[in-house]
């Protein structure tokens, strides 16, 4: 197995398993493991921070140790690969088109801790007709080795148990990051107020008294997976948002250090239609390097801040406002040569403009010959 065929394994893999593949950062990442280079090489050619690149990373490795139900680092990445590719490839195959075959995707998977045997039949009989993977055990010590183990998406927890309680276990699951988040559903025959409070306090989420009512069961039980996938969208969401953020501000910056040490005059500008017949009325600067407000003898922000420019343009090249409407109007390339007279000294510029968006960039240099 070489790089290529790693990255299409884990692209594939994910994509059958959680319905989403690999982001070309992800991709780097893999490339980086495998190649045993660093985290800056991937920030690098990506024009990205390395605190995000790491922040990336570490999802990706979380999301392939559930995958591959092992813990996968970046150092031992590549060896866990080639070790299962020493496997039947035509064998895995197999089975895994057997399992997609006779198996739906569970709505969710529930983990029931309760040291009634009676309440675990009854409520695995009822969650199992209904479509969730079902795992139960009979006592706390066995539910947070389970729960460490393999992270069920809700836990149905008795409060009454024979070694530690359930309030001992939620707050042991609420104390640990990986577990903190897995929301806990407290199953009592106590009814007080205080065994609620005492609930909730310890960072329980919901509260069922028995007798258990199944409808009322299923209901909490869905509403608690919705939002947690309302969560995990969210997360999502702002994960992408502050990686586009960082690209963003990454651009502006190489965009920023390029204008400023360029020898050629460059500026942006944008039109200002007519709001009735949506003519070009005048032009607005979007960007201005130095070196152009210095051509013109201006400051930056006199030219960005000022919104009425056909006049200056008229003054700098006669009829030059009618030339720049053309440019945009009709996308043709503007190339002329012009004078300028400043400080008694008389000099030629040559000035390109090309159509941008609604509006041209424009680049202006000294000729001098």
């Amino acid at each position: 197995m070489n790089l290529e065929e790693a990255i299409q394994w884990v692209d594939s893999t994910l994509e059958s398993k959680t319905g989403k593949k690999l982001t070309f950062p992800e991709k780097g990442i893999l490339k980086a493991a495998w190649e045993n280079e660093t985290y800056n090489a991937v920030a690098d050619s990506l024009y990205i921070s390395v605190g995000h690149i790491k922040d990336l990373a570490s999802l990706l490795w979380k999301r392939l140790s559930d995958l591959m139900g092992e813990k996968v680092t970046k150092s031992n990445f590549r060896h866990l690969l080639l070790q299962r590719n020493a496997a039947s490839t035509q064998s895995y195959i197999n089975i895994v088109e057997k399992e997609t075959y006779q198996t739906e995707d569970p709505k969710g998977n529930i983990l029931i801790v309760d040291d009634i045997i009676e309440n675990l039949y009854f409520l695995s009989d009822i969650l199992t007709k209904q479509g969730y993977k079902v795992r139960s055990v009979t006592n706390g010590n066995m539910a947070l080795r389970t729960v460490r183990n393999n992270p069920p998406d809700v836990i149905l927890l008795d409060i009454i148990m024979p070694d530690i309680d359930g309030y001992q276990v939620c707050s042991i699951l609420k104390s640990e990051e990986e577990t903190s988040d897995i929301p806990i559903i407290f199953l009592s025959a106590l009814n007080e107020v205080f065994d609620k409070v005492k609930a909730f306090q310890v960072g329980g989420v919901d509260y069922i008294t028995k007798p258990f009512q199944t409808e009322e069961i299923i209901v909490r039980i869905q509403t608690h997976l919705t939002l947690q996938q309302q969560k995990r969208q969210l997360r999502q969401e702002i994960e992408k948002h502050q990686q586009t953020a960082e690209i963003l501000y990454q651009s502006r910056a190489l965009l920023a250090s390029l204008l400023n040490s360029s020898r050629d005059g460059i500026a942006a500008m944008q039109a200002v239609r007519d709001m009735v017949n949506g003519e070009i009325k005048d032009f607005r600067y979007l960007l201005v390097n130095p070196v152009y407000a210095k051509i013109l003898g201006k400051k930056r922000e006199e030219l960005t801040n000022n919104f009425m420019q056909k006049q200056f343009l008229n003054q700098l090249i006669p009829r030059f406002f009618e030339q720049l409407v053309q440019v945009v109007e009709t996308g043709e390339r503007l190339e002329q040569d012009f004078f300028l007279e400043t400080n008694m000294q008389k000099k030629c510029y040559n000035l390109i403009a090309m159509k941008l968006g609604d509006g041209f960039s424009m680049s202006v240099r000294e000729v001098k010959d």
